[in-house]
Formats: C-alpha cells, structure tokens, sequence
C-alpha cells in the first residue's frame, strides 16, 4: 500500500496550460497571397478550408438566412487557424444576385460547439459546429446571430447597412439554443435550458461527500455525475428598446417553436401549410417498423389526400409550398443506396410530382426564395458553395464561393462503384487517384470510411486527408457504409433492430461484405496495388476496421481515430449504464460466454493472428477505451501507438489538432506503405521510434517524402 501511495503521489503533478495566442485567427488568411502555381492538396489546406455552417456534408438546418424581400442573403463563415488554435468566425452579408462583394458585419468571437442527447444524457457536448442561422429583423435593417463570448453563447444584433458595430442584445445567464424575432422586430424570443446549470450546481453540492458510481457517470467523458433527467427548454422575450426579459407568452413561444395541426396521422412528420388550405406531410409507408421509407401525403381544401407511394417520392428531408408556383418542392436523398440528391415539384392539381433535378452532390440546409431554391452544394471535389436552383428547371447558378482558391489546386479525379453486397443491399464507394496518375501506373491504397458524399474531406470524423493523400501519391477508396441488412430493416423497435444486428455480428459482415467488393472494383481497375492497402476508421469506422483487420488478410497497416470496441476497457470507460444499454441488446463482458461472443471481432482475443501496424489518434475523453488492447498489443510485442488529444471530443474541434492528426496519418501510411519520411527535424524521435517496431522498413531504406 506504501508504495501504490507513493506512486499515485507522483502521478498528481501540476498543469500547465500552453500560452493562449491573442492573435487574430481571420489575420493570417488576409496576409495570405494565395496559391501560386498548380500544386495538389495540403492537409493545411483542409484545416484552413472555409465552413458555412457544420463541416460534414450531412442535412443540418440552413446555415444562411434571407432577408424579407429575398434580395440579400446573410451567412456565418468558419476557417481554422492551426497556429493559432483558433477559427475565424465572420458574419458576411451579399446580395443574392451577386451584383456586390460579400460585406463582413462582425468577426471573431469562440467556436459554436453543438450539443446533443446521448441515450440516457439529455447534453452532452459535441465537437462540430452548432449551425449559426443569421435572422433577419422584419424591417431588414438589423441581423440577429449567436456570438460565444468567454464560455457563453448569446444573442448580438448587426447592422445590414454595416453603419454600426454589432452588439450584444441578451445577458442570460444560460446559453442560449435558438432565437426569433417577434411582431415587427420590437423584440425577440430565446430558448434556453437553465436545467443544465441547475444540475451542475446540484452535482457541485455532492462533491465534498464523494460521487457514487452509478448511471450517471461515465468515466470516458467525466469523473463526475452527468444529468440524466429531461431538461426541459424555457423561453425568455427580450424588449430591443429596454432591455428587459420576461417570459415567453404562448403565442409567442409558437413563433419559435410552432407545433403541428390536430388530427396528423401518428408518425406523420414534416407537415407544411400551403396556399388555399393545401398542406402536405410524409409518413411511413410501414408503421409497425421502426426505421421506415416514407410516402408524401397531399391534402387539398377539403381535406382530401393524394399520396405518393412510389420510389420517386422517398427520401425526403424538407419540403416548402411556393404560393406564387402553387406548388410543392421538396429536397431528397435519391438513387442507388441513397448516394445522390434531387428536387422534387408537386403541382397543385398534378397527379403526381416530376423531378427537377438529381445530382451525386450534397444539397445541404435548402431554403426557398423567391424565384429559386437556396442551398449549401458540395460535390465530390467541390467543397461547399451557395447556389440557386430554379423553380421550374432545375438549374443551378453560383451565389457564393468561401474557397475560391481551391478550384486553382490540382486535385485527384473520382471514380464512383455502384454495386450490391452478398446480403442484396445497395452499397457504393468512390475511388481517388493521384492528380499525377498515369494510365499503368499502380498505388498503395488507403481505404477511408464510412461516409462518401458531398466534398471527399476526410470521411467520418474528417481525420484522414483524402485529397493531400492522393496529392502524395496513393490512391483513395472512400468507402459508404451499406444499409441496414433486409432482416433488420424489419425491427419494431430499436432494441429489436440493434439486437438483430449483434446476431453474429451481422452488421459488421454486412459492412465486411461491402468492403470487400468495393475493393474488389478498385484493384480490377488496374490502378491499385493490391499489396500495399491501409485501413482507416473513426467511431463506427473503428469497429468495421477491427473486423476487417480480423477476418481479412489485405491490409498492412491501419490508423484510427479512436479505439475500441472490445472487451474490458470499451464497457468499463462507459460506465454502467452503457454496459446495461450494450447487454441488453446482446454483449456479454466479463461473465460466461464473453469470448466466444467476442472472438470474431476482439482485436485481444485475435492478437496472434493481426499483424498490422496500428496508429490510436484519440481523445482524452474516450482514450481509455482501447487501453486493453493497447496494453495486450505493446506486451505481444505488436506495432501499435497512441497519442492523446487533450480537451477533445469523439469529434475533434482543435484545428491544431486536426493538423496533427491530418500530418501523423499521413507520414504514418507512407513510412509503411511507401518506405518514405517527413525528413524535418522535428520529426526525428517519430522516425526513430517507428523504426524499432517489428516489420518496419530500415533506415537505409527510407526517401524522404517531396516537399519535407
């Protein structure tokens, strides 16, 4: 006991915090002379790639705001600065058609970080970006948008004109979540959840007396007990002119939060009012299943309902009625697996609805305007832009470009796989070459998961460059996971569906099927050597990898964003209730029975049979969940490093940090796959080590990779 209390008292030493730069992060990008010359892309490229609204291409709500008479249009945009560890967060305001520069109103300000529920956890923080929707008053002379200032987010007013600096119009002492303008812009409504900071302070309070460890704790995230009870959203009215608050009237909380008209059927969602008592909804096509295609519902002034059951009409994400067309629109994920988008137009009086447009791009947060659609669009080597999309043609014209400059770079072209798995689900992957490839030539691949649309970034979680990748020379499968296989699609509920997919790991072979085949096309493409395939993966990712690492021989080295699903630290750096959640749907840890559950995925239990190189990149709130394998891994003597993000999230937010993780990936796969380092300095004790791991190249045999 002496000498475990002699230890632990060295192990509490003192932090301390790196200096905090007080720099501008927006300065660096205005010095900047841009690109010069034809060059591929950089992992600081892609940390310094402008956002507006979230940075994954997955339906957010609208990132942009128009002004009342439809001519202006009004957007948050978000840089990383690596140097500075910071983002630079400018409101910008342009007219619609373009006939003036975008004029910023305000900068700076701390980075928006969402939150959302967690089974049980009605908050827990998130890493991406909580989307900044600018609101325009009645009267279009002012923008309301929210402003993080010292740890709090809060409503600030900006002039449209640009005449005054933006201010601060709500003090509360509780972040706010979404605002409204009321009446004729005298006030605003504001949605906030004191009940967090209640239950912080009540959990403050049990400090002196020890927590217990129950549910309410899980250690990967904090030491301390989490709220588990509904916190419920409480609403404040701000008066412009004075100042004062009170709250929130009925009629006035409907404006921001508005509920849906009596007699929906039940599921119905997405319902909106049209002209002359027309309104439209989706609903499931199969109630009693929990995860349902929808059919859209039309009801005509007297109450009269026309569906559309067909293919056409599935997908659907968000739907307005334009009075002037008389017709409804409506955005949609389409097409093979779900992988492209399109646009729907319903006539009144139609007897059903025609296309207008279908893309492989990312229509993102659309909104209607006067004559056109707005929406965010990213395509495969396009990053994010604001474009119009005609009423009645479908044709889209540019708004706004945040990154012009990356039209200059040189990028890899993309080859899209359509096919379907061993369990008949629609699956697709997308292949990179080098922007240098010439017809023979053959490339280590690099597989990355589990999302492959809108802008090739860096696939979930962003960690792993795709395009600086092919910049460098490999080739890229930027994979989508499949669909939920057909016996499952059928579960009521979701504990029905998530324990179907734990019968013999179904999801993960079903995603191993994919996989497979996916890889099969881009070998057959004569572009990939077959011998030199890295795998990547991040969350979800991670478990797919751990399978595929176990039950298939094609890969030489892996890198992570996290780690893993396995047996003893993955449920113990939970907490309780996740191992209670995880049982009941059929894991079994520590108890009869566990490792022949976990055999055909346990990273522990297959340790002699992976020999592949592993890189951890994670972050301290999670790290402790792969410490079993990390642990059994270094023991065997098996290659296997991790480094630790501090202050991060499953999703990390630092744009330090994310350079790191785009840097070390990168030298990581080239100094196994391609014998080559980054022969800077700096990078010396990284070489040295990796060099001591059983399969490594030798020093003599490394080149240094171009440009370091």
């Amino acid at each position: 006991m002496g000498f475990l209390a002699a230890a632990l008292s060295f192990s509490i030493i003192p932090v301390a915090e790196p200096p905090r730069s007080l720099a501008d992060p927006c300065e660096a990008f205005e010095s900047s002379p841009g690109l010069r010359g034809k060059r591929g892309m950089t992992a600081e490229d892609l940390v310094q790639l402008a956002d507006i609204g979230r940075a994954d291409p997955n339906e957010t709500p609208s990132a942009f705001g128009l002004s009342p008479d439809m001519k202006q249009i009004a957007f948050a945009v978000r840089r990383g600065n690596a140097e500075t560890n910071g983002y630079c967060q400018r409101l910008v305001v342009m007219p619609l058609d373009r006939s003036q520069a975008p004029r910023e109103l305000d900068r700076g300000g701390e980075y928006l970080r969402d939150d959302f529920r967690l089974r049980e956890f009605p908050s827990v923080t998130a890493g991406w970006a909580k989307v900044n929707t600018p609101r325009w008053s009645p009267d279009g002379q002012s923008i309301a948008y929210l402003k993080r200032i010292e740890g709090s987010n809060q409503v600030w007013l900006a002039d449209s004109a640009g005449g005054t600096d933006a201010r601060q119009v709500t003090t509360l002492p509780d972040d706010v979540d979404a605002f409204a303008w009321l009446g004729g812009g005298e006030a605003l409504v504001v949605a906030t959840r004191p009940g967090i900071r209640r239950a912080a302070l009540g959990i403050a309070q049990q400090a002196r007396r020890g927590f217990l460890y129950d549910e309410s704790i899980s250690p990967q995230f904090t030491s301390r007990p989490i709220p588990r009870e509904a916190i419920a959203t409480e609403y404040t009215t701000i008066d412009l002119a004075t100042g004062e608050s009170r709250s929130s009237t009925p009629e006035e909380i409907a404006v921001l939060s508005p509920e849906g008209p009596q007699g929906l059927p039940e599921r119905a969602r997405g319902y909106v009012a049209g002209p002359e008592g027309w309104a439209a909804w989706l609903e499931p096509k199969f109630p009693d299943r929990y995860i349902s295609p929808t059919r859209l519902v039309l009801s005509d002034p007297t109450d009269t309902r026309i569906s559309c059951p067909a293919k056409l009409c599935e997908g659907i994400m968000r739907m307005w009625w334009s009075p002037s067309e008389r017709a409804l629109f409506a955005v949609q994920k389409t097409g093979w697996g779900q992988s492209s988008m399109g646009i729907l137009r319903w006539d009144i009086g139609a007897s059903v609805p025609r296309r207008l447009m279908v893309s492989d791009d990312m229509l993102i947060g659309c909104a209607l305007a006067a004559d056109e659609i707005i929406c965010a669009r990213e395509g495969a080597t396009t990053p994010r832009r604001l474009v119009g999309i005609g009423l009645d043609n479908g044709e889209a014209r540019l708004i706004h470009d945040p990154n012009p400059l990356v039209s200059s770079l040189d990028l890899g072209s993309v080859q899209r796989f359509r096919f379907s798995n061993a369990y008949g689900v629609e699956s697709y992957a997308d292949l990179v070459l080098p922007p240098d490839h010439q017809p023979g030539q053959r490339h280590p691949l690099v597989v990355v998961q589990y999302i492959s649309h809108g802008f090739l970034r860096g696939g979930s979680g962003d960690e792993v460059p795709v395009q600086p990748l092919a910049a460098r020379g490999f080739a890229v499968l930027s994979f989508a996971k499949p669909d939920l296989a057909p016996a499952v699609a059928q579960a009521q509920t979701a504990t029905e569906l998530l324990s179907a997919n734990r019968v013999d790991w179904l999801d993960r072979r079903n995603v191993q099927s994919s996989l497979d085949i996916a890889l099969d096309h881009a070998i057959g493409t004569g572009t990939v050597d077959a011998s030199r395939i890295g795998l990547t993966g991040w969350s979800d990712g991670v478990s797919s990898a751990q399978f595929a690492l176990i039950n298939s021989p094609r890969y030489k080295v892996a890198s992570l964003g996290s780690c893993c699903e396995d047996m003893y630290s993955y449920v113990l750096s939970a907490g309780p209730a996740y191992s209670a959640f995880t049982r009941s749907i059929g894991y079994r840890f520590l108890e009869d029975g566990a490792e022949e559950f976990w055999r055909p995925m346990s990273l522990i239990l297959n340790v002699d049979r992976v020999d592949v190189p592993i890189l951890i990149q994670n972050a301290d709130s999670e790290y402790e969940g792969g410490l079993d394998v990390v642990e059994v891994y270094r023991h065997k003597g098996k290659p296997i490093e991790l480094h630790v993000f501090e202050d991060e999230t499953h999703y990390k937010w630092q744009p330090a940090h994310r350079s790191a993780v785009y840097e070390r990936t990168t030298e990581w796969l080239e100094f196994w796959l391609m014998k080559r380092r980054n022969c800077v300095s700096e990078r010396d004790r990284q070489y040295d080590r990796w060099l001591t791991m059983e399969g490594a190249p030798t020093r003599a045999e490394l080149t240094c990779s171009p440009g370091s």
